[in-house]
């Protein structure tokens, strides 16, 4: 196998598609075809089902697939083994991170870390929680700044955690039940029973953030079934309708406005989940990662971001 040829399979894989993926290697596509062809003609075995969905991977394209992938994480985490050694300061960290307070703790660290290492440069993937694992799994990136209950690392990742959150409950105080908060509620944070939301519209973000996961677990224990009034893929729309005296909505403790129009609630016992950058189960670390990891944790740990 060659490692080129590697590449070409997977992104074909990942964009379902010979035009998307020879767009996105910069060949032609005609070339990345005859590529794929010659490497299915000397298997003896199709790689894809070509279909109307696209390029849908065969049994035997997977097989192939995970071999790629595999070999060149390898080849990747050589080279960085290599680079350590040789005190190199150069090279690319592929990373991902969510579209909003992952931008704005990238935003942060980039110039400090640039200080140290000017000529390391990123490769950026903005996706959330349970999309940026399965980057990290696949090889396209070497870390992901999520964040998980902590009863919920997965065997496949290391966790190196950063800062735990609140989760937090905003009632804009129009609403009666924000006068239980008290005086300065964003530092209080007192809890709140959901039971006392059984009649009440909410807002809570989508089923594609590892949030509402929690969300869901905390409304199912407190055997109630929430009223939605609607949903949304951001928690910074969450907090808008809270701050705009629309419903009540559950965010992270860190888009909490001191002084807004709201009322900031804990749930249960200060219910939390913990902002981790994750690794690949085993896999090398280079000393520019390792620092990028620690500017991380000393930016959360001071409250000025998350990730």
């Amino acid at each position: 196998m060659e490692l080129k040829q590697l590449e070409y399979i997977i992104a074909i894989a990942e964009e379902q598609s010979i035009s998307k993926a020879a767009e996105k290697l910069f060949i032609s596509q005609s070339a990345l075809n005859q590529q794929l062809l010659r490497l299915e003609r000397e298997l003896g075995l199709p790689l894809f089902h070509r279909v109307k969905q696209g390029m849908i991977p065969s049994y035997a394209g997977e097989i192939y697939l995970e071999t790629a992938r595999k070999m060149l994480m390898m080849k990747e985490e050589t080279y960085r083994i290599l680079q350590d050694i040789a005190d190199m300061k150069k090279g690319q960290i592929a990373i991902a991170y969510t579209p909003e307070q992952g931008s704005l703790m990238f935003s942060q660290l980039y110039p400090v870390f640039q200080q140290l290492y000017p000529d390391i440069t990123f490769k950026i993937f903005e996706a959330r929680i349970k999309k940026a694992e399965q980057l990290l799994l696949q090889g396209n990136v070497n870390l992901a700044f999520t964040a998980h209950s902590t009863d919920s690392c997965k065997p496949q990742f290391d966790y190196h955690f950063l800062a735990p959150e609140l989760l937090v409950l905003g009632i804009p105080l129009k609403n009666p039940l924000s006068r239980m908060a008290g005086e300065r509620s964003w530092e209080t944070f007192p809890s709140i029973d959901l039971k006392l939301l059984k009649d009440v519209p909410i807002i809570l973000v989508s089923h594609e953030t590892r949030l509402r996961d929690m969300i869901d677990d905390l409304f199912a224990e407190a055997e109630v079934k929430p009223r939605i009034l609607f949903e949304s893929t951001s928690s910074i729309t969450a907090f808008n309708m809270a701050n705009n005296q629309v419903a009540p909505a559950f965010f992270p403790q860190s888009y909490v406005v001191p002084g807004a129009p709201v009322a900031y609630f804990s749930i249960g016992k200060k219910e939390a989940w913990m902002r981790s950058a994750l690794t690949r189960k085993g896999a090398y670390i280079s000393k520019a990662e390792k620092d990028f990891i620690h500017l991380a944790k000393e930016l959360l740990s001071k409250g000025r971001s998350t990730a």
